[in-house]
C-alpha cells in the first residue's frame, strides 16, 4: 500500500515538472508579434503592469532581430506612465519622439513623465516646445505648466502669509524687530510673483491666481498692478 502511495506521489510530482517545463516553454516560444497582441488586450483590460512587461518583450525580441516596431515604445511607455515608472516612461516616449510616432502625444506624455520625476525645468521646457510645434495640444501643456506654476506659486504665498502672521506680534511692541521682519515677508511675497504671473498669464480669470497676486501686489505697494486685476 504504502508502495503504491509513493508511485502515485512521484508520478504526481513528474506530471507537475512536465506540466511546468510546457508552459515555461510555451512562453518561450511566443513571437514578438504575440506579445504585442498581448500587451494591447493587457492595456485594454486596464492590467498596465502585464501590457508593459509584453510590450518589453515584444520590443526585446525585435530588437534582437535588428527590428524596429515603432509603436511599441510608445505604448510601452503609456503602460509605464500608467504604473508611475516615470524613468521607464521617459525613455520609451523619448524613443518614440526620436522615431517620430506620434510627437505631440508622445511629447506630451513626456512631459507628465518629467512632472511625475519632479524634474520641472525639463518639464516646462518640455511643454513649451509641445505648445509652439502642437497647436491642437497647446490646452493640455498649457493646463500642465498653470497647474505647476500655481501650486509653485501659492506655496511660497502662503509660506509668506505665515510670515506676515508671526510678524503682526512685534507691530505695537517692536518697531524695529517688526521692520525687520515685515522686510523678509515682503522679499518672500515678491518671490511668488513669478510663478502666479505666469499662471495668471495662461489662464486670467482663475480666481485663486488673481486673489493671491492681488494680496502680493498689495502687501508690495504695487497699487496699479492690484487694480489691474
Amino acid at each position: 500500500m504504502n508502495k503504491m502511495k509513493m508511485k502515485m506521489r512521484k508520478l504526481f510530482v513528474l506530471a507537475v515538472m512536465v506540466f511546468a517545463v510546457s508552459f515555461a516553454q510555451a512562453q518561450q516560444d511566443k513571437t514578438a508579434k504575440e506579445y504585442k497582441i498581448e500587451g494591447a488586450d493587457a492595456y485594454k483590460a486596464k492590467e498596465y503592469q502585464k501590457g508593459l512587461d509584453s510590450f518589453e518583450k515584444s520590443i526585446g525580441l525585435y530588437e534582437a532581430e535588428g527590428k524596429t516596431d515603432t509603436s511599441l515604445y510608445y505604448n510601452a511607455g503609456v503602460c509605464a506612465l500608467k504604473v508611475k515608472s516615470y524613468h521607464k516612461a521617459l525613455g520609451y516616449f523619448d524613443k518614440s519622439l526620436n522615431l517620430k510616432y506620434k510627437s505631440c502625444n508622445s511629447m506630451l506624455y513626456k512631459a507628465y513623465s518629467l512632472k511625475g520625476l519632479k524634474q520641472y525645468d525639463k518639464m516646462e521646457a518640455t511643454c513649451n516646445e509641445g505648445i509652439s510645434k502642437c497647436s491642437r495640444s497647446q490646452d493640455k501643456f498649457n493646463k500642465i505648466l498653470f497647474k505647476y506654476y500655481l501650486k509653485s506659486g501659492l506655496g511660497i504665498y502662503n509660506n509668506a502669509a505665515k510670515m506676515q502672521s508671526a510678524a503682526a506680534q512685534y507691530a505695537a511692541t517692536d518697531k524695529t524687530k517688526y521692520e525687520s521682519e515685515m522686510a523678509k515677508v515682503k522679499s518672500e511675497f515678491k518671490r511668488s510673483l513669478p510663478m502666479l504671473e505666469k499662471a495668471h498669464d495662461i489662464d486670467p480669470d482663475d480666481a485663486n491666481c488673481k486673489n493671491a497676486l492681488k494680496g502680493a501686489y498689495e502687501i508690495l505697494d504695487m497699487s496699479a498692478k492690484a487694480m489691474s486685476l
